[in-house]
């Protein structure tokens, strides 16, 4: 499941107080080192957190908190197709534990991708796209495109910049090129979430 600004903050505090301390933080701790006002708003936190399978929570102890994913890595945030799009989904599958330095640092995310559009690229079906988000690329790079009509969709392909306007071309000649005029790109039809910075490959 996703995670919000504050569960990120809370669950980035007990991984990093593990790190250093080899036991988990203490709720008074949490919510003195997090800025929350109060115990009762840590424990809805936390609470959170477990539903989403994060954390088990060990009842009766006074550092009860168990981590049960890893949260240090690049998260998998779901498929992408790279042949016919469609849209991906926004739960986080996994953490997958590569240092995030190794592909430039900051902050990246992974995406499985589903079809061979982009084969000829070296990128085939189940691999993992290491992804930086930013929202404007070069011609020639290998971008996480979101594309409005008919329907919200994000596909991953080779860039190209028109006059304003961009192409979305696909590395397998079984597959055509996308076109969006400068005006589909000021109305939004088109945008660019990210571009591609690595890519592993299990198995």
């Amino acid at each position: 499941m996703r995670l919000t600004e504050t569960e990120e903050k809370v669950l980035k505090f007990i991984e990093d107080y593990l790190v250093e301390h080899d036991f988990p933080p203490t709720v008074r701790e949490i919510a003195e080192a997090c800025g929350f006002a109060s115990k009762n708003s840590v424990h809805w936190v936390l609470r959170k957190l477990k539903s989403k399978g994060f954390i088990e929570i060990v009842p009766r102890e006074a550092r009860a908190i168990r981590l049960l994913k890893p949260t240090r890595g690049i998260p998998v945030l779901g498929e992408i197709p790279a042949g016919e799009p469609l849209i991906p989904y926004e739960d986080l599958e996994e953490v997958v534990p590569v240092d995030p330095s190794f592909f430039g640092g900051g902050k990246l995310f992974m995406v499985r991708v589903t079809g061979d559009s982009m084969k000829d690229a070296g990128i085939f079906d189940g691999d993992l796209v290491v992804i930086r988000p930013q929202e404007e690329a070069e011609s020639g790079e290998i971008v996480a495109a979101l594309i409005t009509e008919p329907e919200p969709h994000v596909t991953l392909k080779r860039l190209k910049v028109t006059n304003g306007g961009l192409e979305l071309h696909p590395e397998n000649p079984a597959y055509s090129p996308m076109h969006f005029s400068k005006e589909d790109v000021t109305q939004g039809k088109v945008k660019i979430l990210g571009v591609k910075v690595g890519l592993l490959r299990k198995g």
